[in-house]
């Protein structure tokens, strides 16, 4: 009897192999194909056949069908396995056939599955030897400048200051909202900005400063504040340049969900969580 384990370990790797073919075949653009799992095939000796995981497509009347063979094995597959494997698909007709594992195969079984046709993959969560020659880690620290306004003085068209009587005065109190458009364009024009975008717009360098001034020359411009309409023609600020010094790591491990190397050509696959593909090719290693 199988040991209960073993069974389920290997249903949930057959579950596993399904949805990352399911992500390659959908990362191609190629549309309407169903990725199956525990599929049952009748082929040509009458015998019915259970496939772990298949696809099939038609192209101009003719059907395409790919089985693969899922084995969770902690060792690599013997010829035997693949031989097995091979008597499947000489049954059924059309049928291309793919063996999938965790580990690797002994060198006769990858020499029969390259003979007879048959893909054979590792598949898995990546290792640290995957990343091998492959950017892994992306550290990136940024600088980050923030003027902070401290003084924030509008200063008041000479025109209208000159029209105001000897003994008029106006006072107000106003809350003041960071996004609130608060500077509106002379009359014909549509800029206009809030105190936000006035800070954006103070100049600095990449150090740290104190108590700076700037004057920002906004000729025949509005103040628009408590229902007020002021006409300036500039602002006057005091402020402070802060940098704050931020990092942030990308680690490609944590967003890698399964890699597909093949055995024979030592193409390998990376498939993150979102199902997007990259695929790296290099010359296999010969075995002694």
């Amino acid at each position: 009897m199988a040991d209960s384990t073993n069974v389920a370990k290997g249903t949930e790797y057959e579950q596993f192999v399904q949805t990352v073919y399911q992500m390659v075949i959908n990362s191609e653009g190629v549309e309407n194909i169903t990725v199956q799992h525990n599929t049952k095939l009748t082929g040509k000796s009458g015998c019915e056949h259970q496939i772990d995981v298949y696809w099939e497509f038609r192209v101009a009347g003719q059907t395409y069908r790919t089985a693969i063979e899922c084995k969770a094995f902690n060792e690599s597959v013997s010829i035997g396995r693949v031989r097995d494997f091979y008597g499947v698909l000489a049954d059924v007709p059309g049928l291309s056939g793919v063996f999938a594992t965790l580990v690797g195969y002994q060198s006769g079984a990858k020499r029969y599955a390259d003979h007879y046709g048959i893909s054979v993959k590792e598949l898995r969560a990546p290792t640290e030897t995957d990343w091998n020659g492959r950017v892994k880690t992306i550290v990136m620290t940024f600088h980050i400048v923030v003027p902070e306004i401290t003084k924030f003085t509008p200063q008041i068209s000479h025109s209208f200051l000159d029209a105001m009587q000897p003994d008029e005065e106006i006072s107000f109190t106003a809350g003041l909202s960071t996004h609130e458009k608060i500077v509106y364009g002379p009359p014909g024009t549509t800029s206009s900005y809030s105190y936000e975008d006035l800070r954006q717009m103070l100049p600095h360098g990449h150090d740290s400063e104190k108590d700076l001034t700037y004057r920002l020359s906004l000729p025949h411009h509005i103040f628009k504040i408590d229902g007020r309409h002021l006409p300036i023609d500039g602002v006057d600020f005091v402020y402070d340049v802060n940098v704050e010094k931020e990092t942030m790591t990308l680690d490609g491990g944590a967003f890698a969900k399964a890699i597909i190397k093949d055995a024979v050509t030592g193409e390998l696959k990376f498939i993150d969580q979102a199902g997007n593909v990259k695929t790296y090719s290099w010359a296999p290693i010969s075995e002694g």
